[in-house]
């Protein structure tokens, strides 16, 4: 018995239209890469390769690391990883248990006013964030957080709306009757959120916990307004501060820099993509 076999007829404006599209989606990818490109090659670059030769020449010697123990001696590295890591660390447990804790409530619980606090999200996330800087600038003053690792904490620690609404949907798919069961066992709603709930919602927590990272390493302004002193600077002020390096004689250290820096969230991203996408997507599809 033979099987017809269907076939597929690709008009022209078809195959003119698939063209166009794979083309913006390889000269999107060649904007977006060629910088980081030209910054990797460039840090094993000596002086006078950098000075006589085009930014798109390979270097002669790939084992040249002296552009990247320049870097490290000339600027506190070590500091600014720490600044980092420490600033993120405290800001995620902050932004997880508040943010599940308020979604928690507003996906199980019937209150009035319910409504508003989700609408006042959308509206805090609606305004344009430079446009609150100079008051929230004089609130941290006040507080003494300037100049203070802590400042950025607390800015940082805010539960955007995506994040809610991803913490939201998620809960919105585990049944209800886990937590009806669990009542009956004398369990309290404190309970049932950090025993029953908490340990449920660990993929979304992780979707969360990766988009959240990659945002507030790559932030600049935030650092730039409250922690300008040196023993106090990010990955970002680390750059910054190092910019005085573009010339002749030091612009591949600069570039060495620029690779210590945005290295850890690439290799983040590549490692941790599928369970963005996944994460995103299972948000998506439960809501």
């Amino acid at each position: 018995m033979n099987i017809p076999h269907r076939t597929h007829h690709v008009t022209p404006s078809k195959a003119l239209w698939t063209t166009f599209h794979y083309f913006m989606l390889f000269l999107a990818t060649a904007l977006v890469i060629s910088p980081l490109f030209i910054a990797f090659i460039s840090s094993f670059k000596t002086p006078l390769e950098m000075l006589r030769g085009e930014k798109t020449d390979l270097p002669a010697n790939w084992g040249n690391l002296a552009n990247y123990a320049s870097f490290i001696e000339r600027q506190p590295v070590g500091i600014a990883f720490y600044n980092t890591v420490f600033i993120i660390t405290v800001a995620l447990i902050i932004v997880i248990l508040v943010g599940t804790m308020a979604a928690y409530v507003i996906s199980r619980f019937r209150f009035r006013g319910r409504a508003l606090v989700l609408v006042l999200y959308v509206i805090v996330m609606a305004v344009p964030p430079i446009t609150t800087q100079v008051s929230l600038y004089q609130v941290m003053l006040h507080l003494g957080l300037v100049n203070s690792k802590w400042a950025l904490i607390v800015l940082f620690s805010g539960t955007d709306i995506v994040s809610l609404y991803i913490f939201i949907t998620y809960l919105g798919a585990i049944s209800t009757e886990i937590d009806e069961s669990a009542r009956i066992e004398g369990a309290s709603y404190v309970r049932i959120y950090w025993s029953v709930i908490l340990p449920l919602m660990t993929p979304a927590i992780s979707t969360v916990v990766i988009l959240r990272t990659i945002y507030m390493y790559n932030d600049f302004v935030l650092p730039y307004l409250y922690t300008p002193r040196v023993e106090q600077s990010t990955v970002s002020m680390l750059l910054y501060k190092a910019s005085d390096m573009m010339s002749s004689n030091t612009e591949a250290i600069l570039m060495a820099g620029i690779v210590i820096v945005i290295a850890p969230t690439i290799v983040l991203f590549a490692l941790l993509q599928r369970q963005i996408v996944s994460g995103m997507m299972r948000g998506a599809v439960k809501g």
